[in-house]
């Protein structure tokens, strides 16, 4: 699954009320857009439809997400209703994210390769970092499931966390990796780790939807001025 966008890439994440209201800067600041489907006022199907189409007239890669509630979904939704969002969109994004650890993975990533949508199997971690040996065994254990990106976000506690997960990044990079440390130790993750071989890291559009997630047009000042993009 080839998906072009420039690195280091970022992610707005938006429900369809920040989309009504994304400016043009914000659009020129972004190279994906996060579609956060927990955070929709409407999960009727012809709602979330005219949502994705309309969303693809932006320009740029869509991810759908429909987070459960215990990694951080903006209310509980049911899996059997999560999976029949997922096919739903299946003909209208281009990437799907999963939680790793959900009882529907296996049942996403076939929706995910039925239609040709690439599969980010993602890990959340609101209280501390996962050591190193345990965050490697997972990318390995779901790169081999099928996901073609695994993603993990981890609440940063301490420099050594940061540590750790700069070694993950930088040792996996080349298997498809998404990293991020939530939380305000963890903000300079979401310029550095993209320098360092995250395919992505993610931004808010409107609100935010993460612990730590600054505007997309401020982190896109930051990397700029760092790292020149």
């Amino acid at each position: 699954m080839r998906l072009d966008f420039r690195r280091p890439a970022i992610a707005g994440s938006a429900s369809e009320r920040d989309l009504e209201h994304v400016s043009a800067e914000e659009l020129a600041a972004l190279d994906l857009i996060e579609l956060r489907i927990d955070h929709f006022s409407d999960l009727s199907d012809a709602y979330i439809r005219d949502i994705f189409s309309n969303a693809r007239s932006l320009g740029k890669p869509l991810i759908a997400t429909v987070r459960s509630s215990d990694e951080g979904g903006q209310r509980g939704i049911p899996d059997t209703e999560r999976v029949r969002i997922f096919s739903l969109v299946k003909d209208l994004t281009d990437l799907m994210d999963i939680e790793a650890r959900s009882g529907i993975f296996d049942e996403v990533s076939g929706i995910a390769r039925e239609a040709g949508v690439a599969l980010i199997a993602s890990y959340h971690s609101f209280e501390n970092t996962p050591s190193y040996d345990w965050m490697s065994a997972h990318i390995t254990e779901y790169k081999n499931r099928g996901a073609d990106i695994v993603k993990i976000a981890v609440t940063a506690n301490s420099t050594d966390d940061l540590r750790t997960m700069t070694r993950v990044t930088v040792d996996h990079f080349r298997e498809g990796l998404v990293t991020v440390c939530m939380g305000t130790k963890g903000l300079i993750s979401r310029v550095f780790f993209p320098a360092v071989g995250s395919l992505f890291t993610f931004a808010s559009i409107g609100g935010s939807k993460a612990p730590g997630q600054v505007p997309v047009r401020e982190l896109r000042k930051y990397m700029e001025v760092l790292i020149g993009r």
